[in-house]
């Protein structure tokens, strides 16, 4: 007595998984799709927030040199409220 295991593939049953394959594997893809393109916008805003502080500090470093380079005395003074009268009577005593 010889034990036999006839396999049989039922062409329908093969049709059906292989049809289910394909569409778990489509969307799982489509969900790491998604996740990628939400964390691509998210570094991109990021990015673009960055380049504007940048911008925004080196607008800000510029109109300082401007202003620096406007001013006819290369130093600049420690006390804004004193008068030009008063300094002079110091530096004389």
């Amino acid at each position: 007595m010889s034990v036999t295991f006839d396999v049989v593939i039922n062409p329908v049953i093969l049709f059906a998984a292989l049809l289910g394959g394909v569409l778990v594997g489509f969307v799982i893809g489509r969900g790491k799709l998604a996740k990628n393109k939400f964390r691509i916008q998210q570094l991109e805003s990021e990015i673009l927030s960055c380049h504007q502080e940048t911008l925004e500090a080196q607008r800000a470093y510029v109109m300082l040199q401007s202003n620096l380079k406007d001013q006819s005395i290369p130093v600049i003074p420690m006390k804004i409220n004193g008068s030009k009268e008063n300094t002079k009577e110091k530096a004389t005593n």
